[in-house]
């Protein structure tokens, strides 16, 4: 079976983060056993001013090893890219256009070097499923789309996108969403269009072995008895870290021995620290800026518990990677973790309010004994481990195939 896949946007590099989840379901794809491919132009925002004049320009064709040891072939993932910069100042409609013609071009060169693929793959009805859909009418290939984008739920559709993405989403043979809430949300914004349910992959990193220990006798306890909940996201707007900081200043005044550890870079991180100052928890709070996977692994695996207070979110890859590691994770209800956050695992408060996160923060450290690393892993593993998901989805292409 040939998969092409048709991501809106894709790592930039090999160290990029930004569209990661794309390259983790190639990967796993192609290491159960399919031919996948990847078309993907990458156009840079003009605000990134000195990329304008730095940065790549042109076609870049290149093929990632996603396993010495893929089944049912070498494991290439033939990758066909186009670096480009958006006008300035923006011209939406002149932009979309440009980076679909970038996308057909890419096909044809893909179509000729690779040969025609069974089916396509797009994430994100805009721009990747429009491209699908020209693909699609021109050369007959069927497709099916997964959508990620938060911009439904933030408002941020606009009227002159509308037409095209709901020709996009009419044609495609298999509409999918990575939260069931997410599901209903599109399913008001497509009438008469359903949307099934299909989470992220856990990223493989995050599924290595490893000896997950008990709270009880976790070492940050072992050494000076303080609990430490950690947090990871860009530290932007909707990841609400002014919330958690807040609500963990309320939470230290009951138990002095909690501490907060948060990763990530981002243009609210000078904002942040000094929030924690006149808050006076900078002594229980570090902040240790962008962190690579590998890093925020040991950051996950020496904490206690996994705190976000996000104001949106459409999955949340971050909390599955926190529960692959043992922790119990408290979130809001924005969205995504409404999918992922149960009774069993962790805690869910409404966004925006930081008395009930503090609440919560408090309980998830009375209740530090109830909760299995162990369990907490395996559980995890069976919903979004790579074989679980690579396995629903390859039903869907096979269906998909069946009926055309």
């Amino acid at each position: 079976m040939h998969i092409l896949l048709l991501p809106s946007w894709y790592p930039e590099t090999p160290d990029s983060l930004d569209g990661i989840f794309f390259r983790q379901q190639a990967h796993a794809l192609a290491r159960a056993g399919l031919r996948v491919g990847v078309v993907a132009p990458l156009f840079r925002s003009p605000r990134r001013l000195r990329e304008i004049f730095t940065g790549r320009y042109g076609e870049n064709i290149f093929s990632e090893t996603s396993s010495p040891h893929a089944s049912g072939g070498d494991g290439l993932i033939p990758t066909y890219t186009a670096h480009n910069t958006y006008l300035c100042p923006p011209l939406p409609h002149l932009d979309r256009e440009r980076w679909l013609a970038a996308g057909m071009r890419l096909f044809d060169r893909y179509l000729k070097e690779q040969g025609r693929p069974d089916l396509l793959h797009a994430h994100a009805v805009n721009h990747g499923g429009i491209l699908a859909r020209r693909i699609a009418d021109r050369h007959n290939i069927p497709y099916i789309i997964t959508e990620h984008s938060s911009t439904y739920a933030r408002g941020l559709i606009r009227n002159w996108q509308r037409p095209a993405m709901n020709r996009a989403a009419a044609g495609a043979a298999a509409r999918l969403a990575v939260s069931p809430a997410f599901c209903r949300l599109l399913e008001t914004e497509y009438p008469g269009q359903d949307w099934q349910y299909l989470p992220n992959i856990l990223g493989a990193d995050f599924a290595e072995p490893f000896a997950a220990e008990r709270p009880s006798e976790n070492q940050t306890n072992r050494t000076n008895h303080t609990f430490t909940f950690c947090a990871v996201g860009r530290l932007d707007h909707n990841k609400g870290f002014d919330i958690l900081l807040d609500a963990f200043a309320r939470a230290l005044q009951s138990q002095p021995v909690l501490r907060l550890e948060i990763g990530g870079g981002g243009s609210e991180l000078a904002q942040l620290q000094n929030q924690a100052g006149r808050l006076n928890i900078a002594h229980a709070v570090t902040f240790h800026g962008a962190l690579a996977p590998a890093s925020v692994r040991r950051l996950m695996r020496r904490s206690d518990a996994f705190a976000l207070a996000s104001r949106s979110e459409t999955f949340g890859v971050v909390f599955i990677e926190a529960l692959s590691q043992g922790l119990p994770v408290a979130a809001t209800r924005c969205g995504g973790p409404e999918g992922i956050v149960n009774d069993g695992n962790g805690l869910l408060v409404p966004p925006e309010n930081p008395e009930a996160l503090a609440t919560v923060l408090l309980e998830l450290y009375a209740r530090r004994h109830r909760y299995n690393p162990e369990k907490l892993r395996a559980d995890c593993l069976a919903e979004y481990g790579e074989t679980a998901v690579t396995g629903r989805l390859k039903a869907i292409y096979r269906q998909v195939l069946r009926q055309n």
